[in-house]
């Protein structure tokens, strides 16, 4: 864009085949079926578009503020330097994954300038803009678009199942991706085609037991397959046998407490629990090393330094490994009264200081005990975590896109809103839900379900649900049925579809709790 105007309607489009941009730019304003003629769209393409709005400027100093992460999709970023003006649409930060910060500094990168020079002799404004899509064949009923994709209502419509399309999903992503030796991608950006160099074991062993679960719940050898075949390579590429009958997951950043629980309890989820017998023994063996008499564990293996690191996840994790042992009765499982013990002093931990990452994992360990005790001790905790917890998911006076997750900007040093979080938090809820309806305590059920819900929403907003989520995307198969980080941050993480999974199969088939299975969440 060469001059500095802002005629109403002032529309961005992108013609796009199978995902890729193939021509871009700026045009006056036109009614669809005439923006595609104009732009010479060919009949098999798709045309991306922003009707540009509400122009405003921002000063420098402000640029943070209003350039935020969330506003990401929502704003577009206009950048007027040395005569040269230049226009980025929601739409198209959004589909690179790109962010303001990083926007500005290319730009003044390729223009060999600073941000202080800039400052006092460039020009910075904030537009909205109306999005839509203009699929083949359909013109003149342009597909809306909220911050580049679909909006998910509140409530769900008639015979709509939200956590069984979300499985479902979940289950033909994982399947798609799984590799001829078992693996399945840990972090891809859609935006580039590409998977991410990092790793993490435990988040890998999530996918593992949630793949191993989905295929139990549909009866499908195919699934269980899968989730055999997944967890035969993170049990090769990560198991490690450390010396007197223990055995750890190892990374090179060390050996984690929750790493070797999680792939535990992936081998107990999975049908292949005699053929990883040995390690899963070991693995047992190890965490009970690691058991603490002040803080219910430690959590580190090695590095030493390192050891107190994420006790609140990690914690929790050993401790439903334990109680799931108990309640298969497994020769190498610790007594009820030892996972007491250790529950006890991890309550007394997490009540000293509260964090919200204690909780799923705490919920699920002490549903479990309660089904095996019946001690109400386990079944009072866990209302008692879950409803600090409530209020911590977002709902009223939020981007309607955002609505359901979970995040306190109280208090940032929770961490942000995270996919991978809002699963985890409902994997906790919908065992509370169904260990409240099992013990008639019905406002409280109430209150689950309804995050449950909500959460629910949440996740279905973030998963690539169809084409038109993935309009930007080439290889469309990398991405349909998984979730997003954020809806302004498309990174693909396997545990964000890992958590979402499991909570969506808790919901559709409810813990039994001392032989009695609760009734399904209710759909309202």
């Amino acid at each position: 864009m060469k001059s500095r105007r802002d005629p109403a309607g002032a529309t961005w489009f992108c013609i796009r085949r199978d995902g890729a941009a193939r021509r871009d730019g700026w045009v006056d304003a036109a009614s669809p079926a005439e923006l595609r003629r104009r732009v010479g769209a060919r009949p098999d393409e798709v045309v991306e578009v922003c009707v540009a709005e509400d122009f405003r400027p921002v000063e420098a100093k402000r640029f943070s503020r209003v350039f935020s992460p969330r506003a990401r999709g929502r704003l577009g970023l206009e950048i007027a330097f040395r005569g040269e003006v230049v226009r980025l649409a929601p739409t198209r930060m959004l589909s690179s994954n790109l962010g303001f910060e990083r926007a500005l500094e290319k730009f003044l990168d390729e223009r060999g300038s600073s941000p202080e020079y800039f400052a006092d002799n460039g020009q910075l404004r904030a537009f909205s803009a109306r999005q839509y899509l203009l699929v083949p064949g359909n013109e003149d009923e342009p597909v809306e678009l909220y911050r580049g994709a679909t909006l998910v209502d509140p409530e769900p419509s008639s015979g709509e199942d939200r956590a069984a399309d979300l499985a479902d999903g979940i289950g033909r992503w994982m399947i798609r991706n799984l590799s001829h030796d078992g693996a399945l991608p840990y972090k891809y950006w859609p935006s580039r085609g590409t998977e991410s160099p990092a790793d993490n074991a435990i988040r890998r062993f999530l996918a593992s037991s949630s793949l191993a679960r989905l295929g139990e719940l549909r009866g499908s050898a195919e699934l269980r397959e899968a989730a055999r075949r997944n967890l035969r390579f993170n049990l090769k590429r990560y198991f490690t046998e450390l010396g007197g009958g223990r055995g750890a997951i190892v990374e090179p950043t060390g050996a984690k407490l929750g790493a070797a629980a999680v792939a535990g309890l992936a081998i107990l989820e999975s049908r292949a629990t005699e053929e990883f017998s040995e390690e899963l023994a070991l693995l047992a063996a190890g965490i009970a090393s690691l058991a603490d008499d002040t803080l219910g564990f430690r959590t580190f293996f090695f590095p030493p330094e390192r050891d107190g690191e994420n006790w609140n996840f990690y914690s929790g994790e050993a401790l439903l490994f334990w109680a799931e042992a108990a309640r298969r009765g497994l020769p190498f499982a610790p007594t009820l009264e030892r996972c007491a013990a250790a529950f006890e002093r991890c309550r007394a931990r997490h009540l000293r200081k509260r964090n919200p990452a204690f909780v799923p994992w705490h919920t699920q360990a002490c549903a479990s005990l309660f089904a095996q005790t019946g001690r109400r001790d386990f079944a009072d905790f866990v209302f008692e975590i879950n409803d600090w917890l409530l209020p911590m998911q977002q709902w009223e006076g939020l981007d309607p896109d955002l609505r359901g997750r979970f995040y306190d900007p109280r208090r940032p040093e929770f961490g942000p809103p995270h996919t991978a979080s809002t699963g985890a938090y409902l994997e906790g809820l919908a065992d509370a839900a169904a260990l409240a309806r099992a013990l008639g305590d019905q406002r409280r059920a109430s209150g689950y379900e309804r995050a449950v819900h909500r959460g629910l929403r949440s996740l279905r907003q973030l998963q690539f649900r169809d084409e038109r989520d993935a309009f930007y995307v080439s290889r469309k198969k990398r991405v349909l049925g998984a979730l997003r980080t954020e809806t302004y941050d498309n990174a693909i993480r396997v545990d964000s579809a890992a958590h979402a999974l499991a909570a969506a199969i808790k919901v559709l088939r409810p813990m039994e709790l001392g032989g009695r299975r609760p009734g399904p969440l209710t759909q309202n």
